[in-house]
């Protein structure tokens, strides 16, 4: 009696796994792309290399994070052809046997894999909406209120504010204003962003405080 588990299958389920075990890693790690996303551009160079990199661009990287591309084409690669093997024993009886069809089979994996990955950059853009808005437009966030939600190194802050463009919750990083007599922050302080002072970098005080009676006066 044949099995799904059968040795001509082992490679193609060994495939699978593999690339099943890269996504989940790259989703569980999707918060990551809004902290190193500044350094896209320099990280990506290579796909100005002629030749190189229109086929990189070609097979979409750049599209989506590196991990995810190494995780999508082996899972689709060994799903279709674990898939297609079972299909082809259950039609014929027998499991193909010709190089041809092992080459098919890659190909349908990398063709599907490539249209996954389409869909997924453009998913990723819709749900990134705000860092794209925020890109085109950060100045928006002047003048509104946000929560600290994490303090970090270097009197870096994570603040929380509304984005009313994008319609969902945003993650900025601040800075206390240069001026600002109070500059001791805690998670849940509520902050007013007084001014961009660097890409993706504002500047805040305390909500409701005698600095910000300060700001707005200076401002």
């Amino acid at each position: 009696m044949t099995s799904p588990f059968d040795p001509i299958n082992r490679g193609f389920i060994i495939i699978a796994i593999v690339g099943l075990m890269l996504l989940m890693v790259a989703v569980l790690t999707g918060a990551a792309p809004d902290l190193i996303e500044d350094e896209g551009e320099k990280r990506l160079f290579i796909l100005r290399i002629p030749l190189i990199g229109p086929l990189l661009a070609l097979l979409g990287v750049g599209e989506v994070p590196i991990l995810f591309l190494l995780g999508i084409y082996p899972f689709m690669i060994g799903t279709v052809g674990w898939s297609g093997n079972l299909l082809w024993h259950w039609y014929y009886n027998v499991y193909p046997t010709t190089s041809p069809g092992w080459w098919v089979v890659r190909l349908i994996g990398v063709v599907l894999a490539r249209g996954f990955t389409f869909i997924a950059g453009r998913l990723r853009r819709l749900l990134k909406t705000h860092t794209v808005a925020e890109k085109m437009i950060p100045e928006r966030f002047i003048g509104i209120t946000g929560k600290v939600l994490a303090v970090l190194g270097n009197g870096m802050l994570e603040v929380g504010v509304h984005d009313d463009l994008g319609k969902c919750l945003v993650q900025i990083y601040c800075l206390p204003w240069e001026n600002a007599t109070d500059k001791s922050f805690a998670v849940g302080d509520q902050v007013y962003i007084v001014d961009l002072i660097a890409p993706r970098r504002y500047s805040v005080v305390k909500f409701d405080s005698e600095d910000q009676m300060r700001t707005m006066a200076n401002y």
